[in-house]
């Protein structure tokens, strides 16, 4: 069993499937562990490689410092109880290095054993691939915890960690991967073809979406919001691939697009949980301002999963 404070900086984040969870809240939206426990159980003798705390489906930006803490020390007592052979990573992300690096520090404090970490993106105009890179190695100087990268446009207001920023940043010691939820696989090929092992640098794709294509052009992982709801099906396809089944990858990567469109897409955070609350039966609500889902839009998110839960069952 690992303990948080034994580990080194720049331990390799290795392969396979990294879970990113909600942070789940009662009616009145304080914080629900009760629910938290149950989630972990479900996912925690998957075959996943670790689960994800306060990233962009764990709606990190709505929770307190204190809060963030209390997550990570009750997620990782529940990891502890069900799997401890599970990596703890927790989101790390902030508008200064500075208070990144105090995020890590806490994080560290509280269980985790790797700190995901967005690029700044408040002061767009500002973020030159230069400051990116003098971010990130800020950070990773003074973190406690190896860093991966979490590459996300989306929710930076476009700012992407170019790919040869990414090759430099790769040599730091304590930045050991990368979440590419910029969807770009002919970027993971141009990484992967100038990231060597003797880096210590994972490659994960973003998303369930495109995790064959990932693999394919060198990628070691995903981290798949759809992997909350069918984790068994995300470590399927990475089996078969390394398997040598390609046809069969193909088969099953297929059937994984429309169910992680619908949950992680079509209406973002407060659809991904009011999907959870039908297909597993607990999710609840996102934080104000975000607004739940109209129970119609809520079964239209099922229907389209419904088909994905049953290859989810069958791999129980």
């Amino acid at each position: 069993m690992r303990a948080a404070q034994d580990m080194v900086q720049g331990a390799s984040l290795g392969r396979g499937v990294f879970v990113p969870i909600p942070t789940f809240f009662k009616d009145n939206e304080d914080l629900d562990f009760e629910t938290l426990e149950r989630h972990i159980k479900y996912l925690s003798n998957t075959g996943i490689s670790g689960i994800i705390f306060l990233g962009s489906i764990g709606e990190a930006v709505h929770l307190s410092d204190a809060e963030r803490i209390a997550v990570i020390e009750k997620g990782r007592e529940f990891i502890q109880k069900y799997n401890p052979s599970l990596k703890a990573i927790a989101g790390a992300s902030a508008g200064s290095a500075r208070l990144s690096i105090q995020l890590a520090k806490d994080a560290s404090k509280a269980g985790a054993e790797y700190a995901l970490v967005l690029p700044p993106s408040y002061f767009k105009p500002s973020m030159s691939q230069d400051a990116i890179y003098e971010f990130f190695v800020r950070v990773a100087d003074e973190s406690p915890l190896p860093l991966v990268i979490y590459n996300y446009p989306g929710v930076t207001q476009g700012v992407d960690v170019e790919a040869d920023t990414v090759v430099r940043l790769a040599k730091h010691h304590n930045i050991v991967g990368i979440k590419g939820t910029d969807g770009n696989v002919g970027k993971v090929g141009y990484l992967a073809g100038r990231i060597g092992p003797e880096d210590n640098f994972s490659l994960l794709a973003g998303s369930a979406d495109f995790f064959l294509p990932a693999l394919t052009m060198g990628a070691v992982g995903v981290v798949p919001g759809l992997g909350n709801v069918l984790p068994r099906a995300c470590v399927e396809l990475q089996r078969l691939y390394e398997g040598g089944k390609l046809k069969e990858a193909q088969k099953l990567q297929m059937q994984l697009v429309r169910p992680d469109d619908a949950l992680a897409r079509w209406f973002g955070n407060p659809g991904f949980k009011a999907g959870m609350n039908i297909l597993l039966g607990y999710g609840g609500k996102p934080r104000n301002p975000l607004l739940p889902l109209s129970k119609d839009q809520a079964e239209m998110i099922a229907q389209a999963v419904n088909p994905g839960l049953e290859i989810e069952r069958s791999l129980a």
